[in-house]
């Protein structure tokens, strides 16, 4: 016997549900806060700069470290901090670029988390 509870027996599909239910807000949040970062940061331009810069920097950091578990949120969070450096100097048509593939990225985070929250319902309502 192990000291597993009984919930776990019972249904098998919900072994990593804490991941899974992680993962889900991850996306959600990430593509929230992006998409609002960068309509903040296109109108109020040192605001964009400094949370662009910190976003770069700091996916740089993350992937220096070379965790395999971080790698693609260092990329995404990297990614979406030289979006925010570009679309806020106003290059011109690489500003408008940026800005377009920003929020992109967030109708796409939010998307993904929504698909994995309605799959994740239908497992578990399949399991039942």
């Amino acid at each position: 016997m192990t000291n597993e509870p009984e919930w776990k027996d019972a249904n098998p599909q919900i072994d990593n549900l804490p991941d899974k239910g992680r993962s889900i807000i991850m996306f959600i949040a990430g593509g929230l806060i992006l998409g609002i970062i960068t309509i903040l940061g296109m109108r109020i331009r040192p605001l964009g700069l400094g949370v662009g810069s910190i976003a770069f920097f700091y996916g740089i950091q993350m992937l220096a470290r070379r965790r395999r578990f971080n790698i693609k949120t260092s990329i995404i969070v990297t990614t979406a901090g030289f979006l925010l450096l570009l679309a806020n100097p106003r290059f011109g048509i690489v500003a408008g670029f940026a800005a377009f593939f920003c929020v992109l990225g967030a109708i796409g985070l939010v998307m993904m988390g929504l698909i994995r929250a309605i799959k994740l319902a239908w497992d578990l309502g399949r399991g039942s």
